[in-house]
């Protein structure tokens, strides 16, 4: 039986609207901004015995077939399949590479990459919370269940949480990941090709607490994060959201995404089906991840307040302005380029 929650900030105080109003766009305007965030909400489909078990899930959806393919990390590494993201099927004939926490980018038609993670026993640890070396690695697959491994590490340390590879709309990839070698928190990298990485400074929404990051690039340009956090302060584990223009700058929206009671929710994964936010995730009752399933939720963003910068037409969607002391960001709003209002 189904168990169906509602959760999200009731309700979001007008913005003041700057000259030249279009309008408020509709809930289901896909940008992400900490307007639109800020009133996100989850409509979500708790787990049941029949669920997957696992921790870091993965979901890929083929819209050639209608197929949804999960890959959870667990004590038995497997595969499975659906035709809606909820009720999922174990796949009988896969070979998955010799690691966990994976994450696939489609690299063309009937071409996939999956990144793993994968532990180097003969180096000495690198990070306290794991006790060992945690490297990137990469497989590649025709068919999303037969997988073969490449050369790698790629790169040298993936420290805690789940690694996860996107790209952008340019053909470049960002790498987020969570490590405590330098600070605690989610830390990025990025690469021309997937292969090659080069570090970047700083952690993600300049917040310790973040883990398990789940990026997408948004249709306009934006980009959008659901996260878990350390559950620090004595609280469990919850969902955090995060805008960002341009995929590297990051706005933490400042209430929990999905605060369960009496559980933890970690390791989301974010997809955009058919014009749909899909979100998955690990429940949990206690402290035994292998006790966790896979949940599903779907996502719907705030309202946006969009305007019209009189003389300054918004051309390049994720472009930003400020106008009379309202920061701006170009956004498509139902086909059309506006200014929308961050905050």
């Amino acid at each position: 039986m189904k168990t169906r929650l509602r959760t999200g900030m009731a309700g979001i105080a007008a913005l003041a609207l700057l000259v030249g109003l279009v309008g408020p766009a509709s809930a289901a305007i896909l940008s992400a901004t900490p307007s639109t965030i800020s009133g996100a909400t989850l409509d979500i489909t708790l787990a049941t015995p029949a669920s997957p078990l696992g921790v870091s899930p993965e979901v890929y959806y083929d819209d050639a077939s209608g197929t949804y393919y999960l890959y959870p990390t667990s004590l038995q590494p497997s595969a499975y399949t659906s035709t809606d993201g909820v009720s999922w099927t174990k796949a009988t004939d896969v070979a998955l590479p010799p690691g966990f926490d994976y994450s696939i980018v489609r690299m063309g038609p009937g071409s996939y990459r999956m990144y793993y993670s994968g532990v180097s026993f003969s180096a000495p640890p690198t990070v306290q919370c794991s006790k060992q070396k945690k490297q990137l690695y990469y497989a590649t697959s025709s068919d999303l269940l037969h997988w073969t491994q490449q050369p790698g590490p790629i790169f040298d340390d993936v420290g805690c949480g789940v690694p996860v590879v996107i790209t952008k709309p340019d053909g470049s990839y960002l790498l987020f990941y969570n490590t405590i070698t330098s600070q605690h928190g989610i830390h990025m990298a990025t690469s021309p090709d997937g292969l090659t990485w080069t570090k970047r400074d700083g952690l993600v929404a300049d917040t310790p607490d973040l883990v398990d990051p789940a990026p997408l690039a948004m249709p306009d340009g934006t980009y959008l994060m659901v996260t878990s956090n350390r559950g620090s302060g004595g609280s469990l584990q919850q969902l955090e959201i995060l805008s960002s223009p341009d995929g590297l700058t990051w706005t933490k929206r400042a209430a929990p995404l999905y605060a369960p009671k009496g559980a933890r929710a970690l390791d989301p994964v974010l997809k955009l089906v058919n014009g749909q936010l899909r979100v998955w995730f690990s429940y949990v009752v206690g402290s035994d991840d292998q006790q966790a399933r896979i949940s599903s939720a779907v996502l719907t963003l705030g309202k946006a307040t969009t305007v019209a910068k009189p003389g300054a037409p918004c051309t390049k969607a994720g472009a930003k302005a400020t106008y009379k002391g309202k920061k701006l960001v170009c956004t498509k709003v139902k086909g059309s380029l506006v200014w929308v209002v961050r905050r």
